[in-house]
């Protein structure tokens, strides 16, 4: 049988010794490289090492440093399966997961009128579909998996890269999963307790069997988490098109009272609208886990600026819509009053609708979970492989080919933050890092506009959208912190608690001799436990 090969260039700088990047192949053996801050994305895995070429440019640029690695494994690749119907599914799925549900009486409250909400939801949404189109041209220039953290490191350096990536896991991928799993299974529970409240235990085990479940499919079988995605999606649309089409009908009978005095009580606060706006940052979420799965996505620099239009058009449409027909029946108050204005909405509008629309939204609540599951995971994965986490959660099943390591992971951290308790506390925090990390990956792509204009461009969006995002954001965020100081610097010092994290786990080397014995056998143990293999 003969080896396959594969050249690998890593840009070597005296300075870049400071910065070791591990590499370990499967049989536990270790080969060290060093590399440039700014040359993270030229490096793939090591395993099979074989031999190491120098050569020097006459040009004044760094030595290239070619790895030429021989080995039967080296093809292992995430496997490209997802097509144009499958990224709009997932970032309908995911765009707002349940919020549209849920988050209508927060943004009501912090706008004070139905005019106002109703602005806030349309911005809130523009803002969104503005941003994803700045991921989509990073995402084509850059398809490998790791969306946001890759593009920051890539441009900005390891230190801020990480950061972003400690800030996903820590602050919005575990609250997230245990928010959406916790939302599925009070949607189930609560048509069977009409006049009380679901238990708390039950619905947690319920949530926790969720969350289990789909984190075995997502490991087991790609193509059929695709599809069973597409089904999920398609709940939450019709969902929607029943309230919609429920509130085009009570217009019709003159059900417009709330709509006479609509920006009655609109506050007058900088600070209270921009924490409206925050809320709807988080209403319109989730969007970003389709960059994370770049390497699966069969034509990203086609498929993803597409979905982005398609799903983002179509989101903010109903979400307007929606939020209009909500207040075709319930005033104001009613709605602040609210923490499941839909349930409410519909019992008024038609009671034995109510069990369709809770199954629904537990579905759609379950359809977001499993996208953000591919698509959590994924970041991860791509951290591991530039040495950002440890090595084992860079490796994937050598049969499924999907990350084992890094899906598990985030499952134990999501169902401490389930039975923890605390996930309604975080989402402000979620809220707060998706501004900075909007920020991050917006300064990135107007950075590589100036310095690297020539870099092949997929997919280029106009110029006026990254610069008004930059300030619109910043602004929002500034405003933010102002209204809300305390919550908001928590938050951050969350977020900033990962710089000694990055010293610890990144920055020293060399680790001493028993400790790089114990993990290079736990390594080893795992990859044989779990049957998984690095990629290249």
């Amino acid at each position: 049988m003969t080896r396959s090969k594969k050249k690998i260039e890593i840009f070597a700088t005296p300075e870049s010794k400071e910065n070791p990047v591990n590499l370990v192949s499967i049989s536990g053996h270790e080969n060290k490289a060093y590399v440039n801050d700014n040359s993270y994305d030229n490096i793939s895995d090591s395993s099979g090492v074989s031999s190491i070429e120098e050569s020097k440019k006459d040009n004044g640029t760094p030595p290239v440093v070619e790895i030429e690695r021989k080995d039967k494994h080296s093809d292992f690749q995430m496997k490209k399966s997802l097509n144009l119907v499958h990224c709009v599914a997932i970032m309908i799925a995911v765009t707002g997961h349940s919020s549209i549900f849920i988050s209508p009486a927060a943004i009501l409250k912090s706008a004070g009128s139905v005019g106002a909400s109703l602005i806030v939801w349309l911005v809130g949404g523009l803002i969104n579909m503005m941003l994803a189109l700045c991921f989509a041209e990073l995402g084509t220039m850059l398809p490998k998996a790791g969306g946001p953290y890759a593009y920051v490191m890539r441009t900005f350096g390891p230190l801020p890269g990480f950061l972003i990536l400690w800030g996903y896991v820590v602050l919005i991928s575990g609250p997230f999963w245990a928010f959406l799993a916790y939302t599925a299974a009070l949607y189930i529970f609560q048509p069977f307790f009409p006049d009380c409240e679901a238990p708390e235990n039950a619905v947690k085990l319920l949530a926790g069997w969720i969350m289990i479940t789909f984190v075995v499919i997502n490991c087991v079988y790609m193509k059929y988490v695709t599809k069973v995605q597409t089904l999920l999606s398609s709940t939450k649309v019709l969902a929607l098109l029943i309230i919609i089409a429920s509130g085009i009908v009570n217009f019709t009978k003159g059900e417009t009272e709330s709509f006479e005095h609509i920006f009655e009580g609109t506050t007058k606060e900088p600070g209270e609208f921009a924490v409206a706006i925050f809320y709807s940052i988080f209403s319109y979420g989730g969007w970003q886990v389709m960059t994370s799965l770049m390497e699966e996505v069969k034509k990203p620099e086609k498929d993803l600026p597409r979905s982005v239009f398609i799903a983002m058009i179509a989101v903010i449409m109903k979400y307007v819509l929606t939020n209009v027909a909500y207040f075709t029946l319930m005033s104001p108050s009613e709605v602040v009053a609210s923490n499941a204005v839909a349930l409410v909405y519909i019992q008024r509008f038609y009671k034995p609708l109510t069990a369709v629309i809770s199954v629904f939204v537990a579905l759609t609540s379950i359809g977001a979970l499993n996208a953000s599951i591919m698509g959590h995971s994924r970041l991860i994965f791509a951290g591991a492989r530039v040495g950002h986490m440890p090595t084992i959660l860079g490796m994937i099943h050598r049969k499924y080919l999907t990350p084992w390591p890094a899906i598990i992971v985030l499952l134990a951290w999501g169902l401490a933050m389930l039975y923890t308790g605390g996930v309604t506390d975080m989402m402000e925090f979620i809220s707060l890092f998706s501004t900075i990390m909007g920020i991050a990956v917006v300064s990135s792509l107007l950075y590589l506009r100036i310095t690297k204009p020539k870099l092949p461009r997929p997919y280029q969006t106009m110029l006026f959208v990254p610069v008004s995002m930059f300030i619109v954001n910043i602004a929002v965020l500034v405003l933010a912190i102002y209204q809300k100081p305390h919550k908001m610097g928590i938050g951050l010092a969350i977020l900033f608690s990962g710089i000694p994290i990055y010293w610890f786990g990144v920055l020293w080397n060399p680790k001493p001799l028993p400790f790089k014995e114990l993990t290079e056998a736990l390594t080893v143990f795992m990859q044989k436990i779990l049957m998984i293999e690095k990629t290249s």
